[in-house]
């Protein structure tokens, strides 16, 4: 077998592998529009993508018909891009978009790492569906005490927010009459988006065509920000838009 052969043999495997992970990672851990990394899950994904391209160039690097100990070094490049591989996806898997809360006035999206799930009561809050994160609403305390303890709690002891407290949670399919409350018309976000006028028609006309009937709400992630569109009469979730969602 020549050099190329060998790095060839090396190659078609691992971009059926990158391939796979494609189509698991951008449709699946990350689906549209969650498609955004952090600095960490850049790295990963560039750390999959070198061992994709490295080790056949490793393969062929070393590759010599007869040489004493090939297969030794070939089993050492193999052994070592699947631990990139399996590392770059761990990181990627850790840090999906698992949790997408409504609180207070918008939404939140985050990953498991985030929340303290040993706190989590209900399974149905882990319930997250193949593609995408769970809906969920964060409740703010309505008792005046536990209110107070509440703003105690993150203002001077540094516990984490209403949003990543599972004892606060609720589904979102629950309250999403209350989430309604703090939504806008989306004809408000038309008119202050002149540049998006044409998405925002197009995103109308998929669903129903009757702009009066579908609010919104701003969602945050990590690195970006977009607009879930609502049901102006039910607040179930419709759709997001892709754009600025912060209206004076």
């Amino acid at each position: 077998m020549s050099k190329s052969r060998a790095a060839l043999s090396h190659l078609w495997p691992s971009l059926l592998v990158l391939a796979t992970l494609a189509v698991l990672i951008l449709f699946a851990w990350y689906p549209h529009p969650f498609r955004q990394f952090g600095e960490g899950g850049k790295f990963a994904a560039l750390l999959i993508l070198a061992a994709v391209c490295l080790a056949p160039a490793l393969t062929w690097f070393v590759y010599k018909q007869g040489k004493r100990g090939l297969l030794f070094d070939l089993w050492v490049i193999v052994i070592i891009q699947l631990a990139a591989i399996g590392s770059g996806t761990y990181s990627l898997y850790q840090s999906r978009p698992y949790f997408m809360v409504h609180t207070v006035d918008r939404f939140e999206v985050f990953s498991k790492r985030d929340v303290d799930v040993t706190r989590v009561t209900d399974p149905r809050f882990l319930d997250k569906p193949l593609a995408g994160p769970i809906l969920l609403y964060a409740n703010m305390p309505a008792d005046p005490v536990a209110y107070q303890k509440f703003l105690k709690e993150v203002m001077f002891e540094g516990k984490p927010d209403l949003q990543y407290r599972p004892e606060f949670w609720s589904l979102y399919s629950e309250r999403q009459k209350t989430a309604l409350e703090k939504s806008r018309p989306l004809e408000d976000l038309r008119n202050v988006r002149p540049e998006s006028v044409s998405v925002i028609d197009q995103l109308v006309n998929k669903d129903g065509g009757d702009i009066d009937q579908l609010r919104f709400v701003p969602a945050l992630l990590p690195n970006g920000q977009f607009a879930v569109i609502l049901d102006a009469n039910s607040g179930e979730f419709v759709d997001t838009l892709m754009l600025d969602p912060w209206v004076k």
